[in-house]
């Protein structure tokens, strides 16, 4: 499969060191796919070994001037995260952008949900990103030059129904983002963070498995984006300097609609989980 990469990325990317969480599937591989598409050296960082081996042999066949790198590391355990920055290789370990993209989900009502859950969720999307960053970012702000970007959620905008813990993480993790970019922007350091709505990827199939059915009420019959078209969104808002990102037509309506408009975002809500539970 060939990757089309528009010029920008090209000029913005080529050459440069990027570190990928999440790089074995989904938005996170096709992030490397263009990645690699635009001459970058790159880390791919994911726990499932045999995933992270098949995706680093796919791209491995893909022309690319760079360097590839593959590192196994469970976000969710904080001394596999503490110990990752000793295992970059010399040359990897001034980094130029950190996409921070692994993340995990489990939807369900509040009360249904065990707590283990909560502290999973939070543990890989909130405070795996955020440790990451802070072992990777002194490096690029010694050199006055980098970039952070996260991979966030459109429930990072607007709560909905069956996602107590995964808006929760997602929520911190658009909070730190923010206010790390008033710190790192005077100092030569961008930050991105992208909201994607539904996404044809692997945890998105897992994810529909346990849906609740008001959730899925709510979504109504949007169709899900692609993950190449989430990561062309992503990089070329970052090469354009934009620290908010927000992929597909629909998914910048609906955030259109929920600052403008919140009381009538969250009456449409319950409209929708009225009928549903009236259906079941």
């Amino acid at each position: 499969m060939t990757v089309e990469v528009c010029a920008a990325v090209r000029d913005y990317f080529g050459g440069k060191r990027v570190l990928v969480t999440g790089g074995s599937s989904g938005i996170g591989l096709a992030t490397a796919r263009q990645l690699r598409e635009a001459g970058d050296s790159l880390v791919l960082v994911a726990r499932d070994e045999a995933k992270l081996a098949s995706a680093r042999a796919e791209l491995e066949r893909r022309a690319g001037r760079g360097e590839l790198h593959a590192l196994s590391c469970d976000l969710g355990k904080r001394d596999q995260v503490e110990g990752l920055a000793g295992r970059l290789p010399e040359s990897m370990r001034s980094l130029d952008v950190l996409v921070n993209n692994a993340g995990v989900v489990m939807p369900g009502p509040f009360l249904d949900l065990p707590l283990a859950q909560f502290d999973e969720m939070m543990q890989v999307n909130f405070f795996g990103s955020m440790q990451l960053t802070r072992l990777l970012l002194p490096s690029m702000l010694e050199r006055r030059t980098g970039h952070v970007a996260f991979v966030n959620s459109l429930v990072g905008l607007m709560g909905i129904f069956g996602y107590t813990a995964y808006a929760a993480s997602k929520w911190a993790l658009r909070g730190f983002a923010e206010a790390l970019r008033c710190e790192v922007h005077p100092k030569g350091v961008r930050v991105t963070v992208c909201y994607p709505p539904d996404t044809d990827t692997p945890q998105h199939a897992f994810e529909l498995q346990h849906m609740p059915p008001e959730t899925k009420a709510i979504a109504g019959n949007a169709k899900a984006v692609t993950a190449d078209e989430v990561a062309t969104k992503l990089l070329c808002g970052m090469a354009a300097g934009r620290f908010h990102v927000v992929p597909g037509g629909s998914a910048r309506f609906a955030d259109l609609m929920n600052r403008l408009f919140p009381g009538v975002v969250r009456s449409m809500f319950d409209s929708d989980i009225r009928k549903a539970q009236a259906r079941n």
